[in-house]
């Protein structure tokens, strides 16, 4: 029990430290409102026309955002990863879901019940800020990408692509590309079809810009790959 105590204390001060200063009051009603939810790849994490009823925050894992196109096929909107808060927009804007948010991976999530979240930032504007400040950042990327991709050729759409995955997701010390993103998720975010993915991929790896190992991969040439995607 203590053990479970230390680890719960510690997902705790994560928020401390995020909105500092808080008062002894909201870290207490943080502390006693969080909860964190294991979920294996492939879960549904909350599905278009819910309301929500949480904003949630990644410990550890992946989750994709997609939502339906004219012909039925899934498009992926957003990919978020450890650290980051997501299912926060719809609240904010007093409405229900209007995407689906899918685990990519086995992921820890911990969530804050919209009317804690409502209550801290009455009372809180460091709060208020961080969330606006979040907002602001995911419109701003969500314009570039629309309007980046909407003038770029295949190869110049995946380069952007595979540079959008190494800013999110970071890369561990041998430069991987951090998780494992199916070449479909890849051609989803990069607006082609899977099989043009995977061509490009080869073609990139074969002019030696990455690697790949599985579904793993690194940029050996970030310069190139940076001329690919301003370029073509």
């Amino acid at each position: 029990m203590v053990e479970n105590d230390e680890r719960w204390n510690s997902t705790a001060n994560i928020f401390f430290d995020l909105w500092s200063p808080l008062l002894d009051h909201e870290k207490d009603l943080i502390s006693r409102s969080i909860d964190v939810q294991n979920y294996n790849k492939n879960d549904i994490i909350y599905k278009i026309g819910e309301t929500p009823i949480n904003i949630m925050y990644i410990l550890d894992g992946r989750v994709k955002i997609s939502r339906d196109t004219d012909d039925g096929r899934p498009k992926i909107i957003r990919i978020f990863c450890d650290g980051q808060f997501f299912a926060y927009r719809a609240f904010f804007a007093g409405e229900d879901y209007t995407t689906d948010c899918v685990a990519i991976e086995s992921s820890r999530i911990v969530t804050f019940p919209t009317n804690v979240i409502a209550r801290l930032i009455d009372g809180n504007k460091n709060i208020m800020r961080f969330f606006y400040k979040e907002l602001a950042k995911g419109l701003g990327m969500s314009d570039y990408r629309v309007a980046s991709l909407a003038q770029k050729h295949l190869r110049g759409r995946l380069a952007e692509t595979l540079i959008f995955l190494s800013n999110s997701f970071g890369t561990d010390s041998d430069g991987w590309i951090h998780g494992k993103t199916t070449r479909s998720d890849i051609a989803n975010l990069a607006n082609m079809t899977t099989s043009n993915a995977i061509r490009t991929i080869a073609a990139f790896r074969k002019e030696g810009i990455i690697e790949t190992e599985g579904k793993k991969i690194r940029i050996v040439k970030p310069e190139r790959l940076q001329f690919i995607s301003g370029k073509e």
